[in-house]
């Protein structure tokens, strides 16, 4: 090989040497440039994952949301572990804890469960006692220092009685159900008891001491600073309240608990235990007012515990624990409880009006006092003045679909039942005439004696409503002694069991209450009836007001007409004695009295007409005339029976424009109604009435003028063992008192009375719970006849005085009260509903009567017993008429012989014999009067007798004038069907009455299904 080719061959080797150099500098060149790359994609991923780690600790531990970067660097936002949680949550934060969905659907199943809102269960109560009585089932009364102004619902104490399946009372209100309880038993003025009772107590306001006035035209409660200045202040239409009723209800409401940051055992915000299951409660966590009974309470405090400091342990007590009412809505991303309060709101004096239950919401069924006194719900406002315009007019009642029967509601969702009505006695001093309510005694001005009755001070000393508000505690002043009429005091100037005003009595409380659960009519009718027949139903009633008014009369059609309660500023008034003369008799005046049942006396003298001649049926002047009973004509005037002619007749000629009448009469004087009437009965003559008591007296008249003889009859059935006299020979100037002899069968007074004496006789008497009514569907079917002529109250002598006005006298036989089966009755149904048809021959139809011969003329009655609905509500309707017994000797009956003329004269039973038809051979009474007739012996061939004792033809033609005499008790068999009260004509010729009554109270809630 050449050099040159050597050369040639060494210098492509060397070529391919630099090239192979170049190529691994290349790739070293590379290779560190790729280290570089990873180095830096290692350094970059370091900086990612450092970061990231950062993010999920934060998402771990913090709320909110957290950035994680992938490794191109793409940020990624992500919610934190706290915030997932907190979204789980917000479907239900314990799942063991309603929402509000499965809340809602359990009220519905109550809805559908109950008839409406109401009590579920009544509650225990203690027995009667010393120091406790009883209302009714589950509500109850303690007396002492620490119970003033107390009314009691429920007891869990050993020795509690009662028909409730609880000791304490559960009331469902909107499908939502609460159980009653402080937690403990507390007393009125708030401390605890320490036998370990537990209840739910209501708490009233002091009862009125004559400060405060009421304006009815305007609204305005002014508080003055005593009673003299208030007395001073009364208008036409301000008045000092002396006479007040106190509602009590429960109110309900759905409230957030983040709200007020409180949670309450039981919803309830007056709850008075200071410790829950171990937890530590407080009771200055809201403004006082949340917690109060009224406005008028400054001093209940509720016991409650912050939500926010409770440990989950101490909030799982309360959520896991369903009467407390607490669930979750999702919606509202809050925890919500269900709570309640008692409220007790007094009235101005004027009565509550409107229905407390109806089924319709209207504006008519507003709850209030008088215009513009409206009643208020409180709710979840702190206090009174934080109820909003929205909330003034509250008061719409009962169910539409977003409400349930039974309640009231207002348009900040917070609905109320009623529980109760309490009478409130005053504190003032007592006094028959001036002030029938008040309960201190008197200071005697002339000896300087505190602490007299008003018949014990000197004669004179009282003589107006300001003197027994006047607050006296010594020294020559007329008034009320302090510190009398008060519990725990025991110095009284009552003569009744209303002993202190501050109180609370079994005999002033209307018990609301209405069961929740859904009745059987049929089972409820049995059931209440022989409530009525017991006596256990309970009532109310206005005590009269006795006065002897004197003025000129007005005449029309030789009628005489008192008028009453027109007022001062009418141009047709005589003087001030208030009776209204002319014949523009258009404007609608007061109703003048509820006592049309009592009786009158009147007086006419001349004042110097000579055209007046003489009274009709020959009645002198200045004779004082008694009239058993007097009627009340459209609500203006009473038009007065005369006894001479039994027609409001009294002139035969002449005018009346100048006779002047005296008139006893009784009248209302207040409001004031009592389930236990405090009832005084007046024997006196009226001139020594009037000089007696010239300003009238609480009371009514006994018409039998005192005469030295024995035997006044009683108005009222008395009811409990004790008739107490105050009596005065002197006019008044002095007095005694003692308790007097009485029978309780004839219910009469064994006394005897002279001429000269004025006395007031004063005994318990039960109220009637019966009022008359329209005549209204029938709900289920109809029950039996009831008759009852029995003295004693439990065989059916409260429900006689209740339908009839009349007291039973009789007290032993086989048939003093007995039941009747009804063998015919007839209905209509125009609307797919049953009433009842008044057509004549369709009136329901009894077996025969066998009540037997009574004691001194005693009265009786006979009811059909049906249920019947008002606004959604039961009551008890009856439908009857009144019996009088009248004796016939048949020896002592004319005789009317075949073929023989005779007269008959109406109302009075003859002897038919010697007819053909041996049916007719039998006593019959008069229906009309005929003059010389004369029957065939074969006169009444052919004619049969009804059931009813008519006498009929063959083809059912009634014979026109007489009627077979089937019993002494006068009666056709058959109950009428009619609207109210009205009279009709028995078979003995008698006036009796015949009737339509509803219980006052309902007695359950209607509902379908």
């Amino acid at each position: 090989m050449t050099i040159e080719a050597q050369l040639a061959q060494l210098q492509q080797a060397a070529t391919e040497q630099t090239e192979a150099s170049v190529q691994l500098a290349n790739n070293i060149t590379e290779g560190l440039q790729e280290i570089d790359q990873v180095k830096q994609d290692i350094a970059k991923a370091y900086d990612t994952v450092s970061q990231n780690n950062q993010a999920l600790n934060d998402w771990q531990t913090q709320s909110g949301s957290v950035n994680l970067k992938d490794l191109n660097g793409n940020s990624h936002t992500l919610p934190t572990l706290k915030s997932l949680v907190a979204d789980a949550q917000s479907v239900n934060p314990n799942p063991h804890v309603m929402t509000k969905a499965q809340f809602d659907a359990l009220r519905d199943m109550r809805k559908q469960q109950y008839a409406g809102s109401g009590f579920v269960e009544w509650g225990k109560h203690y027995d009667s006692g010393v120091n406790a009585e009883t209302v009714n089932e589950g509500m109850d009364l303690l007396y002492g220092q620490q119970y003033l102004n107390f009314l009691k619902l429920g007891s869990k104490h050993k020795s509690s009685t009662g028909s409730s399946k609880t000791y304490l009372p559960i009331v469902v209100i909107d499908g939502t159900t609460f159980e009653l309880s402080d937690g403990v038993g507390l007393r009125g003025d708030g401390t605890a008891v320490t036998n370990g009772d537990e209840w739910k107590r209501a708490l009233f306001p002091p009862a009125p001491d004559g400060t405060k006035t009421y304006d009815s035209a305007t609204g305005t409660v002014t508080q003055h600073n005593n009673a003299e200045a208030a007395f001073a202040a009364e208008t036409e239409t301000n008045k000092v309240i002396t006479s007040r009723k106190d509602l009590v209800f429960l109110e309900a409401w759905h409230e957030k608990i983040a709200d007020k940051d409180v949670v309450y055992p039981l919803g309830n915000v007056q709850y008075g235990a200071s410790s829950y299951k171990g937890i530590g409660l407080r009771n200055n966590l809201v403004a006082q007012g949340y917690s109060a009974f009224g406005e008028w309470d400054s001093a209940t405090k509720g016991y409650g515990i912050k939500w926010s400091s409770l440990t989950e342990a101490q909030k799982a007590i309360f959520l896991g624990e369903p009467e407390h009412n607490i669930y979750y809505d999702p919606e509202a991303k809050a925890y919500i409880q269900v709570r309640y309060r008692i409220r007790v709101e007094p009235d101005c004096g004027l009565g509550w009006k409107g229905y407390l239950n109806v089924s319709k919401v209207s504006e008519s069924s507003v709850i209030r006092g008088t215009h513009p006194h409206y009643l208020r719900l409180q709710g979840v406002n702190i206090d009174f003045n934080t109820i909003g315009v929205d909330n003034l007019k509250l008061a719409y009642t009962g169910a539409d679909r977003d409400k349930d029967i039974g309640t009231w509601g207002s348009r900040s969702h917070c609905l109320a039942i009623p529980i109760a009505l309490v009478q409130r006695l005053n504190q003032g001093a007592y006094h028959p005439s001036y002030n029938p309510l008040g309960c201190k005694m008197w200071n005697d001005v002339s000896t300087g004696t505190g602490g007299v009755d008003w018949h014990k001070a000197s004669a004179g000393q009282m003589t107006n409503t300001t003197e027994c508000f006047k607050q006296v505690s010594s020294g020559q002043v007329v008034g009320a002694r302090e510190p009398t009429g008060k519990l725990g005091q025991n110095w009284s100037g009552r003569p009744d069991q209303y002993r202190y005003h501050d109180a609370i009595y079994a005999g002033q409380v209307e018990d609301l209450r209405l069961s929740a659960k859904k009745q059987d009519v049929n089972k409820l009718r049995e059931s209440k009836l022989s409530d009525a027949i017991a006596g256990k139903f309970r009532g109310k009633e206005k005590l009269p007001f006795t006065k002897l008014k004197s003025g000129f009369c007005y005449d029309s059609g030789m009628t005489i007409y008192i008028f009453q309660n027109v007022p001062s500023s009418e141009s047709s008034l005589i003087g001030s004695d208030k009776y209204y003369r002319g014949d523009d008799i258009v404007k609608s005046y007061p109703k003048y009295s509820e006592f049309k049942a009592s009786a009158v006396a009147i007086k006419f003298t001349d004042a110097g007409d000579t055209d007046l001649t003489t009274f009709a049926g020959g009645t002198p002047l200045g004779q004082w005339f008694i009239i058993d009973k007097f009627d009340m004509q459209s609500h203006l005037f009473i038009a007065l029976i005369n006894p001479n002619t039994g027609n409001p007749h009294w002139f035969s000629s002449g005018r009346a424009s100048t006779i002047q009448a005296e008139l006893l009469f009784p009248t209302e004087q207040s409001n004031a109604e009592f389930e236990t009437l405090s009832w005084t009965d007046i024997v006196a003559t009226p001139d020594n009435f009037k000089s007696t008591f010239p300003d009238g007296v609480q009371g009514q008249w006994i018409p039998k003028l005192p005469d030295g003889t024995a035997g006044y009859p009683l108005n009222r059935k008395l009811s409990d063992d004790t008739l107490s006299a105050t009596f005065s020979s002197d006019h008044g100037q002095t007095w005694v008192k003692n308790n007097v002899q009485f029978d309780p069968v004839k219910n009469i007074n064994s006394a005897s009375w002279d001429a000269n004496t004025v006395a007031l006789l004063q005994y318990q008497s039960d109220s009637v719970f019966t009022h008359a009514a329209k005549s209204t569907t029938v709900c289920g079917d109809i029950g039996r006849v009831y008759a009852t002529q029995a003295y004693m109250s439990h065989y059916g002598n409260r429900l006689l005085p209740s339908l009839t006005g009349q007291v039973g006298k009789r007290n032993s036989g086989a048939y003093f009260q007995e039941f009747l089966n009804v063998s015919k009755h007839a209905y209509y149904s125009p609307t797919q509903t049953l009433g009842w048809t008044s057509h004549t021959g369709d009136e329901p139809i009894h077996e025969p009567l066998n009540l037997d011969v009574p004691n001194d003329n005693s009265p009786a009655v006979k009811a059909l017993s049906t249920i019947t609905e008002k606004n959604g509500l039961l009551y008890l309707q009856f439908h009857g008429s009144e019996l009088k017994y009248k004796s016939i000797h048949l020896r002592d009956v004319e005789v009317i012989e075949a073929g023989v003329e005779a007269s008959v004269v109406k109302g009075k039973v003859y002897r038919l014999q010697g007819f053909d038809n041996a049916h007719l051979n039998r006593p019959v009474i008069a229906l009309k009067d005929r003059l010389n007739f004369t029957f065939s012996a074969s006169a009444f061939d052919g004619y049969r007798v009804a059931h009813d004792g008519r006498i009929m033809t063959s083809s059912g033609a009634e014979y026109s004038f007489i009627r077979v005499h089937n019993n002494d008790w006068g009666d056709d068999q058959t109950i009428p069907i009619i609207n109210g009260e009205n009279t009709k004509t028995d078979l003995n010729g008698n006036t009796v009455k015949v009737f339509c009554h509803h219980t006052l109270f309902p007695i359950g809630i209607a509902h379908n299904g």
